[in-house]
């Protein structure tokens, strides 16, 4: 379960977090690192318009972004 931490300065909130991240064990932070990257990978490849991916390619942004759909005004 996730804790929750409220605060009325946002500065706080950056310390709870930088704290819960360090509070973690060398194994669960390179776990969570690389939870990242796999979901971005997913999201890559989700575009049939990006480039496949070869090993060790790295993934600033797309290399065709979807457009997005456009609100329609009433």
């Amino acid at each position: 379960m996730k804790n929750i931490q409220k605060a009325s300065n946002f500065e706080d909130i950056v310390s709870y977090d930088k704290a819960f991240w360090w509070s973690k064990s060398p194994e669960e932070r390179l776990e969570a690192a690389l939870k990242l990257i796999q979901s971005a990978k997913e999201i890559y490849k989700a575009n049939s318009k990006n480039k496949p991916l070869t090993d060790g390619t790295r993934i600033f942004k797309s290399d065709s972004p979807i457009e997005r759909r456009k609100s329609k005004t009433w």
